[in-house]
This record gives C-alpha cells, sequence and structure tokens, in this order.
C-alpha cells in the first residue's frame, strides 16, 4: 500500500505541470489565431484602401493627358470674363492644380502670349467696317470716344477707342464700368502717325458717325490726328485727360528747375537700393523716362512719409 500511495502522490506534480503547460498552450493559440485574424483583416483593409486609391488616380491621370488647349479654354475666361490679371490667374490655376489634375500650372507669361495670340486671331478675323461716305458721316451720336495709342503688342504698338454715354453721370450716380465702355475699334501697327491715325478714325465715323467730344491723352500723333480730320470738315471738340495736362503743365514749369532733377535721380537710387532687400517695401513708386511727372504726385507722398520715418542724419554710418 506504501508503494501505491508514493507512486500515486508522485504523479500529481507531473499532473500539475501538465495542466499549466495545456493552459498556456491554448492561450498561445487563442492569441495567434486572433493576430492572424487581424493580420488578414489589415491586409484586406490594404489592399481595398489601394485599389480606391489607384481608381482615384485614373481620372487625374486623365487630365493630365488631355491637350494643351483645354488648359488655355481654362485660362482664357479667368482673364476675359473674371476680368483678373496674368499673376492673379497663374495663381488661381497653382491652387486648383490638384483638383485639375494639372502637374503644372502655366507662369504668368504663358498666359500673357495666350491673350495677345486670341487678340491678334480676332483682330485679323474681324471685318472692315464699311459705311457711307465720310462727307455723308452722321452728326454727332451722343459718344465721347476714349483714344490712346501706348499700350504695346509685342513689336506692335496698338490704337484703341473706347466710347462711353456723354449724359452717364447725368442719368447714373455709379462711376463707368467696363459693360458701360464698349470698344469701338482696335488695330495694331509697328509705327503710328497723325495721318494713320485719321484713316482709322474716318473709318469709324463713316459707320458710327462723329462723337460728341474725343477724350485722349497730349500725344502729338494724335493731335495731328484730330487736325487732319478738322480739314475735311470731320472734328469733334476734343477734351485732353486732365492727369495728362496736369503733367505737362508740371513738365513746363519744373523740369528745368535743379531741385526737381535731384530729386527724381534721388528716387531712383534708393529704389534701387532698397529693392531685393527687407526694406523693399519702402521702396519708391516707379518712374517711367516717358512720363516722369505722371506720377510724380507718389512720388511726393512717399518722400514725405519716408522723411517722416526716417529724418536726415538719423541712420547709422554704412547701414541700408
Amino acid at each position: 500500500m506504501r508503494q501505491l500511495s508514493t507512486v500515486t502522490h508522485s504523479r500529481n506534480p507531473w499532473k500539475h505541470k501538465a495542466t499549466q503547460r495545456g493552459d498556456r498552450d491554448r492561450d498561445q493559440r487563442t492569441q495567434i489565431a486572433r493576430i492572424t485574424a487581424e493580420s488578414d483583416r489589415a491586409i484586406a483593409a490594404l489592399q481595398e484602401a489601394q485599389a480606391h486609391l489607384r481608381q482615384c488616380e485614373t481620372p487625374n491621370q486623365a487630365l493630365v493627358a488631355r491637350p494643351q488647349g483645354a488648359l488655355v479654354f481654362l485660362a482664357l475666361p479667368l482673364f476675359l470674363g473674371a476680368r483678373i490679371g496674368f499673376r492673379a490667374v497663374s495663381r488661381v490655376l497653382s491652387l486648383l492644380a490638384w483638383a485639375l489634375g494639372l502637374k503644372k500650372a502655366p507662369c504668368p507669361h504663358t498666359i500673357s502670349n495666350w491673350v495677345m495670340r486670341l487678340v491678334m486671331v480676332r483682330i485679323d478675323s474681324a471685318r472692315l467696317l464699311r459705311g457711307v461716305p465720310r462727307r455723308l458721316a452722321p452728326l454727332r451720336n451722343g459718344l465721347i470716344w476714349m483714344i490712346d495709342s501706348s499700350i504695346g503688342l509685342g513689336p506692335g504698338k496698338i490704337v484703341a477707342v473706347l466710347a462711353c454715354d456723354a449724359h452717364h453721370h447725368q442719368r447714373t450716380p455709379d462711376a463707368l464700368s467696363l459693360e458701360r465702355v464698349p470698344c469701338l475699334g482696335v488695330s495694331v501697327a509697328e509705327a503710328w502717325t497723325g495721318d494713320i491715325i485719321a484713316e482709322l478714325l474716318g473709318r469709324l465715323l463713316a459707320v458710327i458717325g462723329r462723337p460728341a467730344a474725343s477724350l485722349k491723352d497730349r500725344g502729338g500723333d494724335l493731335h495731328q490726328a484730330v487736325a487732319f480730320l478738322a480739314e475735311q470738315g470731320l472734328a469733334s471738340p476734343c477734351i485732353d485727360d486732365i492727369s495728362h495736362a496736369v503733367a505737362g503743365m508740371l513738365k513746363r514749369s519744373d523740369h528745368a528747375h535743379p531741385t526737381c532733377e535731384t530729386f527724381l535721380s534721388a528716387g531712383g537710387r534708393v529704389s534701387g537700393q532698397l529693392k531685393h532687400t527687407i526694406l523693399a517695401c519702402l521702396a519708391p513708386p516707379t518712374v517711367r523716362t516717358t512720363a516722369r511727372f505722371m506720377p510724380v504726385h507718389r512720388l511726393c507722398t512717399w518722400a514725405d512719409r519716408v522723411l517722416q520715418l526716417s529724418p536726415c542724419g538719423a541712420a547709422k554710418a554704412g547701414s541700408t
């Protein structure tokens, strides 16, 4: 009996170890099964996400492969319809590049070239206006023509004739808008003289009639064109633009003054020193060589403000 009891008690530790080992193995199998199931679900979700991503990328790739004409069709309405500048059009297309599937948005110079090509095509395709002989031109039509020849198109120069109602400010309290200023004629030439401009205006007179008045700058070519029309009995009252007239008065009275030349040259030197620096925001306004007295009021306002911020002698030696 003692031997049987010894054998029975000696089996208990073995049974206890076997039970612990079995519990541990069952726990491990359960954990392995759970991890395997989670791994399978993660792999399936990854494959589904990759398939969805490829499906979403397919339309964008199709947009990238479309012809350049579609991009031109997007850019031109922003300039012609929304009436924003070339740089603004480029920024808008840059923001929409991802949604439109564009690898790179066009730069402002590219958009400018597209607009110029469209203008040249429309000018070439426009029919010449044919009306009654100029000696039978109708009477004044109540329009004020605005004539300008200062817009450049490549090597050529544009003459544009716009019109507005002479009684606009009596009928409408608002300022003139683009919808109320139609374009009567546009022409491009390498050089414009008084007789060539007079011929262009004569063709418009034969179709539209004589304007109530003509608004122009004090350019010599436009002055000669008006004189040519006056010799043919087709003249109308001529109004000089007030900004050009005042600039001409300032030029005649102050151009020869030595202080004026010193002031303008100082503004140019300051502009060259401040640009492309951290003080570029303080640079003076640009002064053109062909019309130096047109923005002179802006230059004087800038100089007055800068002198108030930094009086003479306040800057350290050698500083910007």
